[in-house]
């Protein structure tokens, strides 16, 4: 075992080489600069890592009156491309939010949006004569304030290492943040593998994969059904390699399979998805994912109901293609039940030797048919 000085040198050196692979530089811009370049093209905003603009009216007036009262605004970040150019990393919604109230923010096929107009802003607020009015029905004097309020921006440097802005799209938008995992990872692999993301919402898609999970609208509207294709795959192909928090496990898996650092053939992979999760549908639909008790299916989608059902019925594929739907159906309430598996959910289920028990013992389940 190393000494604490070695380390501690050591982790010197390791801290060393990663500021190496950024660049940064701080400016303050006001908000009226800020719109010149964007519509002269200077500060681009792409939808590939950004999460969609979907901040409530209210949301939106909230940050105006912010605006307007002086209040410090949080830092944007952006990524400077080879002519001199800012790409938009983290910020979209308080410059879009801005943008769209001056009236001046183009929708993705570049075509102008109707202005906003400011709502009431929440129960209380400090600003309440604001309310119901456009950018243009302010007085001169409130217009020039929000032109001229600063903004800090951090600028990622050309000459940075290349995947550094998705890095710090990816810091800034977990833990804390409102963005769920499959949000970040939309953002971060459509940047970068656009391919393999539409390929993923293609899966997402399939009636039989998508109609029996029952999503909420708030599932619908932050990629729950992706996420889900993506736990699929890292169950089946990687579990053994799980060591604790399962969404950074998924995008660490999905990482390797962008980077082209794990093998993975999508077209293999693509048929046993279609042909597993038809499989499951018709000895099943909407129970498929549902836990069995007391004689009967209850509650919502569970993740480890499947994660364990859909991995075991993949890896068994060739076994399960004998059975008709009423015996799969059997078989896989019989799994539901059992205690090897209702032992290993529940509280602390995501614990290493928890999910690496269930999933083995479904693997070793479905292969009795």
């Amino acid at each position: 075992m190393p000494n604490t000085i070695d380390k501690a040198n050591h982790l010197d050196q390791e801290i060393a080489s990663t500021r190496n692979d950024i660049r940064t530089d701080k400016l303050d811009v006001s908000y009226g600069e800020l719109s010149n370049l964007y519509e002269t093209g200077e500060l681009i905003i792409k939808p590939e890592y950004q999460r969609l603009f979907r901040w409530t009216p209210t949301q939106k007036t909230r940050f105006i009156e912010s605006i307007l009262m002086g209040f410090p605004t949080p830092a944007i970040f952006v990524a400077e491309d080879k002519y001199g150019k800012w790409e938009l990393v983290d910020g979209l919604q308080r410059i879009s939010s801005v943008l769209e109230f001056m009236g001046v923010l183009r929708d993705s096929t570049k075509n102008p949006l109707p202005p906003s107009t400011l709502v009431k802003a929440g129960r209380k607020p400090r600003l309440p004569s604001m309310e119901s009015m456009s950018f243009l029905e302010l007085s001169l004097k409130a217009r020039l304030s929000i032109k001229r309020a600063g903004c800090r921006v951090e600028v990622i440097k050309v000459g940075s290492q290349p995947m550094m802005k998705y890095d710090v799209f990816e810091r800034l938008n977990t833990g804390g943040s409102p963005l769920t995992p499959q949000e970040v990872r939309n953002c971060i692999f459509r940047a970068t593998a656009p391919d393999f993301v539409e390929w993923v919402e293609t899966l997402a898609a399939l009636p039989a994969f998508n109609n029996n999970l029952g999503m909420s609208e708030l599932q619908e509207s932050t990629m729950f059904d992706r996420g889900l294709v993506l736990r699929y795959f890292a169950m089946k192909d990687a579990y053994q390699e799980f060591e604790h928090d399962v969404e950074p496990f998924i995008t660490d898996f999905v990482r390797q399979i962008v980077q082209k650092e794990r093998a993975f053939d999508q077209e293999v992979e693509d048929s046993c998805f279609r042909d597993t999760f038809k499989l499951i549908a018709n000895a099943l639909g909407e129970d498929s994912w549902r836990h069995y008790r007391d004689g009967r299916h209850k509650g919502p989608l569970s993740v480890y109901v499947f994660e364990t059902v859909s991995t075991g019925v993949a890896i068994n594929l060739k076994a399960i293609r004998t059975l008709g739907p009423d015996q799969l159906s059997d078989h896989i309430i019989a799994f539901k039940q059992h205690t090897d598996f209702t032992s290993n959910t529940g509280a602390g289920a995501n614990v290493k030797s928890k999910l690496i028990n269930r999933l083995e013992f479904a693997r070793s389940f479905f292969a009795k048919v």
